[in-house]
């Protein structure tokens, strides 16, 4: 479960946030609020798919962890979470569920996705829900560069754009580990297949329905 608590429903995340008069000047010139202005980036984005490098670092710098995969997002609800192995694992979300399989344990966990939404700010990526929105407070920490974080609790993700393509994301946990991903070859409102936002119980997987 342990990615799964760095990327969905565990994500307890907080960013210390400084602010120079460089962005300030930056949010000034524009007229649109902070908010508005990574949402109309995002609306942008009604389809992504990327080839992605993450690294976990601890609250002392230690590296805890490098992984690799693939990131498929179908807005408004849709995502597909592909690490490769040694540490290979799924996650889908496909509009009412997230689903997490660690073929290593032959365990699926399904989750009501609009509870992982409720405590995952990464979830935003793939909504447009003011609802949603409405729980979370946007800053601009430098030209193209966002923090978004929980109005109440400390969960947050910095988000960096070149272009108004995301280029990168980077979350703090609530225990300090830090999980930064960088995210390559991007392509932007690509037609993806629907299967891929799908998932198929391969037999003889324990299933485990946190519904």
């Amino acid at each position: 479960m342990h990615m799964l608590k760095e990327v969905v429903s565990g994500v307890s995340l907080s960013l210390l946030m400084f602010i120079g008069s460089t962005s300030q000047a930056f949010a000034q010139d524009n007229n649109l609020s902070a908010k508005q202005q990574v949402q109309e980036k995002l609306a942008k984005m009604q389809s992504l798919s990327a080839d992605f490098s993450q690294t976990v670092t601890a609250d002392n710098g230690d590296m805890l962890q490098q992984l690799t995969g693939e990131l498929a997002i179908q807005r408004p609800n849709k995502l597909r979470w592909r690490t490769d192995p040694p540490d290979d694992t799924l996650m889908i979300a496909s509009g009412d569920t997230v689903w997490y399989y660690n073929p290593f344990v032959e365990q699926v966990t399904l989750y009501r996705q609009d509870d992982a939404a409720a405590n995952s700010p990464m979830l935003l990526l793939l909504t447009g829900s003011e609802a949603q929105w409405q729980d979370y407070r946007v800053s601009v920490t430098g030209e193209d560069q966002y923090l978004v974080e929980q109005i109440e609790g400390s969960n947050s993700l910095q988000l960096t754009f070149a272009d108004d393509v995301l280029q990168q994301i980077r979350l703090k946990q609530e225990q300090g580990d830090t999980i930064e991903l960088s995210l390559q070859d991007v392509a932007i409102n690509p037609s993806l297949k629907a299967d891929l936002f799908h998932f198929d119980i391969p037999d003889g997987v324990d299933v485990d329905d946190q519904r």
